[in-house]
């Protein structure tokens, strides 16, 4: 049994490799996404601190890589002790086999593999708590965003703002944060609400599931204030490549719109999360709402999406690539599996 496991994750391994690397040929050069990033590389590498800001914009994928691994380190802690290490290597090796599985499920299912003893079925429910996090970070930066950048969207139609609508729309936005953000933190009654809703049911899943009852709201709340930092370092960068690229906007506008991309593209449902069109699709049109007719012409369009592309690659494509190395010192199947 041991020595087919083996044959097993041999296989495993070089079919993650093989998928991975298919998709990133793929996306970067059968669809040409990487041709029109080196073109347009090409004639703004001359101007001003262009090296210097894309130092900056590179240096901060570790950092933001880090404290992912500490986010699910923390998360992961309640079933099993994982060093810094070994959780920086799992969230990337989750990277890679995020690159083709729908959703990015991939990035939950590929960290659990580096476990020796804990139950992977509850790993994976701890892990989806981390990403329910990011995806709640996501949500509070963009209904905010959405909310600010309301007048404005008004103003540029030509249409009156009606203070009474305004503030409804406020009022409804603060209401959903709250209870977004409630809900999370006492993501521990969720085993229990299944319980009154259909105890059957829970009796078939409840010793994996109450695996939420582990985390009381301060863990769920470090948790969350974790992501928050790395929602705000990786739209930091992404500002910092929209000014490279040639959009003269400031750092409050540009945050709003970049907030309201993440929001949209966070809804986007299966692998198209991840594909570079789908990426510069919707930052052309957010951009669009800003910029008016300008946002879509000339250097703004291929600026936005060059951008968007450049983003793309140093946080998913450079990590996925890193990662296939940490996938070949993982086990995908075990001998004490449960």
């Amino acid at each position: 049994m041991a020595k087919l496991n083996k044959t097993y994750n041999i296989l495993i391994r070089l079919g993650i490799l093989i998928l991975t690397f298919f998709y990133l040929y793929d996306q970067l050069v059968h669809k040409h996404n990487l041709t029109n990033l080196a073109q347009y590389f090409e004639k703004i590498v001359e101007e001003k601190d262009f090296i210097t800001v894309l130092i900056v914009v590179l240096a901060l994928l570790p950092v933001n890589l880090l404290l992912e691994s500490y986010k699910w380190q923390l998360v992961i802690a309640k079933l099993e002790k994982v060093s810094l290490l070994n959780a920086l290597k799992a969230v990337m090796a989750g990277i890679s086999v995020s690159m083709f599985v729908p959703y990015r499920m991939g990035d939950f299912l590929g960290r659990i593999f580096i476990l020796k003893k804990a139950n992977r079925i509850q790993a994976t429910l701890s892990t989806f708590l981390g990403g329910v996090s990011q995806l709640i970070a996501t949500v509070i930066f963009g209904i905010t965003a959405i909310v600010l950048f309301f007048p404005e969207l008004i103003r540029r139609l030509d249409y009156k703002l009606n203070l009474w609508i305004y503030s409804g729309i406020i009022l409804t936005a603060i209401l959903i944060l709250v209870f977004v953000v409630f809900s999370y933190l006492n993501f521990s009654a969720f085993s229990g609400i299944i319980k009154k809703i259909n105890k059957r049911a829970y009796n078939k899943i409840a010793s994996y599931i109450e695996v939420f009852s582990l985390y009381s709201a301060i863990d769920l709340l470090k948790v969350l204030l974790l992501s928050m930092t790395r929602y705000l370092i990786f739209s930091f960068q992404f500002y910092l490549l929209i000014r490279i690229f040639g959009i003269s906007l400031d750092y409050f506008h540009a945050m709003i719109l970049i907030a309201i991309i993440y929001l949209l593209i966070s809804g986007i449902p299966t692998i198209a999360l991840s594909e570079l069109g789908v990426r510069g699709t919707v930052s052309l049109y957010v951009f669009n709402l800003y910029f008016g007719n300008q946002g879509m012409q000339g250097n703004y369009s291929n600026g936005i999406v060059s951008a968007s592309s450049a983003i793309w690659i140093i946080n998913l494509a450079l990590p996925a690539v890193m990662g296939i190395i940490f996938i070949f010192h993982m086990k995908f199947l075990r001998n004490n599996d449960r």
